[in-house]
């Protein structure tokens, strides 16, 4: 509508324009080169305006005819490209389907339409990699790292490669080109982490997790993993070296991550108990009781009230009342309580503990109870409870379950550091290992 609304209104006025010429009088007289003209003004002004319009219309016709190839040669190419976009955008997804068939065939199709660049020949690499194709994955990847924009990239892609051709050396050699493009690379960093935990190089480990730690802000649950780890790294530190000073210094640096870790506290503690430094020894205990209570806390207590038990049971009663994890401290104070055959205060704390709440080690309690009151029928009745209920706390690897004896930093199945804690079975949730950590 506002299209009609112009054209009849340029008409108009084109129409105004002839109409008002057309009324003017008077003539032009034009001498040029012996000759004479007169002509109206009216049609010389006309004339002059014609031409104008014919020198305009020749000039676009001559630049339509000049720029033809060109606009051939471009709308190809845009056709080209974006057939090539369109096989790049299929190939992602076939890539991100798992069809590394289809994959490929639209990698190669992207590479004929739009020669190589950084998304065909990623998506060339991403694709021959899922096809199990290494050495072409390989030499789309080190294409890759030849160029500035796309180094880190394929420097990653050549650290797993070699990593799954079991080629630790150059894996490792790959991560570290990588970090050197890119120093807070996560990826790169954990890979490193584990080729020195493989290598037993504690020190280096440790010193790669001081880089990575701080990169890990925004992911808490990794971040507590690597934590954890870090405390692992400190008490196998703890154990080789020999100076007390040097082991206590590793392990108060794993305490500061960890206030309630219990193994790191036993070991201090020990170290204290051999320097004969009792009230250190008694602090750091009764503090790592009401954390988490734990019965090495209690064997170690034991010998510093040896001479009046009753005084040790009163005192860890007290602790049990201050403790985080009440239930578990009680049931030590009760197992502490029959093996010094003070009976009223385990029967009191016994009593305490519901029914629907109870582990085989409590029902175990309550037979050995029984037992020491001369009551058959009632252990018969606990011990038989033990068969059907749950397990208690124990040192289980949150990484694959592995239950151990005792505290080992290194877990023995999977070979994870630091994972090993006191804790339920229901509350160990396996995670599964990182590709990029052992082979």
């Amino acid at each position: 509508m506002i299209q009609i609304i112009r054209l009849i209104l340029v008409g108009g006025l084109v129409a105004l324009v002839v109409s008002w010429f057309n009324q003017q009088t008077g003539e032009s007289q034009i001498q040029w080169l012996g000759y004479e003209i007169q002509i109206s003004t009216s049609l010389l002004v006309g004339l002059v305006i014609a031409f104008a319009v014919f020198v305009m219309l020749f000039d676009r016709l001559w630049r339509l005819i000049r720029n033809w190839p060109k606009m051939m040669a471009h709308g190809w190419q845009y056709r080209r490209r974006t057939n090539g976009e369109r096989a790049l955008g299929l190939g992602l997804i076939a890539l991100a389907a798992g069809d590394s068939r289809s994959a490929q065939k639209q990698a190669r199709k992207a590479e004929k339409l739009l020669g190589r660049g950084l998304l065909p020949d990623l998506l060339a690499a991403q694709a021959a990699h899922l096809a199990g194709n290494k050495n072409a994955a390989r030499r789309y990847f080190a294409q890759l790292s030849k160029h500035k924009d796309t180094a880190y990239y394929g420097l990653i892609g050549i650290m797993n490669l070699q990593f799954q051709n079991n080629d630790s050396e150059k894996s490792r050699a790959a991560a570290q080109k990588a970090l050197h493009i890119q120093p807070d690379s996560v990826v790169a960093l954990t890979h490193i982490f584990w080729r020195e935990i493989e290598e037993k190089n504690w020190h280096n480990a440790l010193n790669i997790l001081g880089r990575l730690i701080p990169q890990l802000a925004n992911l808490p649950e990794q971040k507590h993993l690597f934590q954890r780890r870090e405390i692992g790294l400190c008490y196998i530190l703890g154990r080789e070296v020999s100076e007390v000073r040097d082991k206590t210094n590793w392990l108060e640096r794993a305490l500061k991550l960890d206030q309630s870790h219990i193994a790191v506290r036993v070991a201090l503690a020990r170290l204290y108990q051999k320097s004969e430094l009792t009230k250190q020894m008694i602090k750091i205990i009764e503090r790592g009781f009401i954390l988490k209570p734990h019965q090495d806390y209690i064997d170690i207590l034991r010998d510093a009230f040896s001479d009046n038990i009753g005084k040790f049971i009163a005192r860890l009663t007290k602790l049990a009342r201050q403790s985080e994890q009440k239930m578990d401290a009680n049931r030590l104070v009760i197992a502490a309580s029959l093996e010094a055959d003070i009976l009223p205060p385990a029967t009191s704390l016994l009593s305490e503990i519901p029914q629907n709440q109870m582990t085989n080690e409590d029902y175990l309690l309550a037979a050995e109870l029984a037992e020491k009151q001369i009551d058959p029928i009632g252990a018969k009745t606990a011990l038989q409870g033990a068969a059907r209920a749950p397990r208690g706390k124990a040192w289980r690897c949150s990484t694959c379950a592995t239950l151990t004896a005792q505290y080992e930093p290194i877990c023995p199945k999977c070979h994870d550091v630091g994972m090993i804690d006191w804790a339920d079975e229901s509350l160990v949730s396996i995670k599964p290992i990182s590709k990029l950590k052992l082979s």
